[in-house]
């Protein structure tokens, strides 16, 4: 009794009604507390139903297909729900069952920032490769529509060119599908506007015969084949991925049997060319198509201002200053995992490199997307005598 009770003793009646007093006011901020946290978790949620209806009709009624970006601004700007987490709002529209099935999957980030920006700074240079759609079982697909379409973006602006090919993919297949591009490029930007200077394609066959090659120097423009990779030209097979995603929300209020890509297509691309830039996560007011030669400086200021590793990254680094893995003359093998989207069905239990040796001729240093110093490679392949470069992960020894 001694310590405590003296302590009691000395304590005034009113002064321990106020102790008393407090403590229960505490006990009331808490449970206020918790139902105001109940109530704003039901607006919230309230506010998320509103949100996802409007993504809805921007789908239906506008056939704009909205990306996670352009919800979250919306939520922010239109309707000022300030209280949504960009998290929430993922979350919300992963479950909008015109983006359920279509949203991108990942296993978890692999190298990230460690990569070499793709730096260009000038207007139409493309890159180009062939995408395909599934066949499905609710309709058939005619034989015009099942060799695909050709699809090219820039590489600065993200303006995007698709054209459905028609029967077998030969030369003058792809010759006219090139042609309408550049119809599409004129219609977009006019007879004064930039042109076309470059093209980059995978080393398909017909795109690298004599009669498509004479097309582009017959247009001066400089054609690029990615060497060596089954898989290379990841500026246009990124682009497949966004426009089979938009395509696919467009399509899902529709019957399965109208579910037909190729009716679909146009609609999808002036998506894609309506929706502002967005590079490295960060969100532009320019829209591909308001990219031009006389925006071309403008949209530049705001490109270095905004994502700066774009203009770093046009300076090389002198390769003596870094330590690298592998030196000059080291044989090496390139893994499967670099040439992901090609490899699809191979199992790496039992294969993780490729049968190609290279032996490496120039190591070269560069700045990464975090600022870091990238370490790649200058390799000749021993049995084509081609060249190619290669990151360093992308590598193993040999012998």
């Amino acid at each position: 009794m001694g310590g405590r009770e003296g302590e009691f003793r000395g304590v005034s009646c009113c002064t321990m009604a106020r102790r008393v007093g407090r403590f229960g006011e505490a006990v009331d901020a808490v449970a206020h507390g918790r139902e105001r946290k109940k109530k704003n978790r039901g607006e919230d949620e309230k506010r998320l139903v509103e949100l996802m209806d409007w993504v809805t009709r921007q789908i239906d009624q506008a056939g704009r297909v909205p990306r996670l970006s352009d919800v979250v601004e919306q939520a922010g700007k239109g309707f000022k729900f300030d209280s949504l987490s960009r998290r929430a709002i993922s979350a919300a529209l992963r479950r909008h069952p015109y983006y359920h099935m279509s949203s991108h999957q990942m296993k978890g980030p692999r190298r990230v920032g460690r990569y070499r920006p793709i730096v260009c700074n000038q207007l139409g240079v493309l890159h180009a490769d062939i995408g395909f759609f599934p066949k499905e079982r609710e309709f058939e697909t005619p034989q015009t529509f099942q060799s695909g379409f050709l699809i090219a973006k820039d590489v600065l602006s993200r303006f995007v060119y698709v054209v459905v090919l028609r029967g077998n993919r030969t030369a003058a297949e792809m010759e006219r599908a090139f042609g309408v591009v550049l119809q599409q490029h004129k219609a977009a930007f006019g007879s004064d506007g930039h042109k076309i200077v470059s093209i980059s394609f995978d080393q398909e066959r017909s795109v690298m015969s004599h009669r498509v090659q004479s097309f582009f120097r017959k247009n001066f423009i400089s054609f690029h084949g990615f060497e060596w990779s089954d898989s290379k030209s990841k500026v246009a097979e990124n682009v497949i991925r966004f426009l089979r995603t938009t395509m696919a929300r467009l399509m899902v209020s529709k019957p399965p049997s109208q579910r037909k890509w190729w009716q679909f297509i146009d609609e999808a691309v002036r998506s894609l060319n309506s929706l502002p830039i967005e590079i490295d996560g960060q969100r532009f007011d320019w829209t591909p198509a308001d990219v031009n030669k006389r925006t071309l400086a403008a949209f530049m200021r705001d490109l270095y201002r905004k994502v700066p590793v774009f203009y770093f990254a046009q300076f090389e680094i002198a390769p003596q200053l870094v330590k690298f893995k592998y030196s000059v003359g080291s044989v090496v093998r390139p893994k499967l995992l670099a040439t992901s989207s090609a490899q699809i069905g191979i199992k790496r239990s039992q294969k993780n490199l490729k049968d190609d040796r290279f032996r490496i001729e120039e190591t070269v240093s560069y700045v990464a997307r975090n600022f870091s110093v990238g370490r790649a490679y200058k390799c000749v392949n021993l049995r084509t005598g081609r060249r190619e470069v290669f990151d360093e992960w992308d590598l193993a020894l040999s012998f």
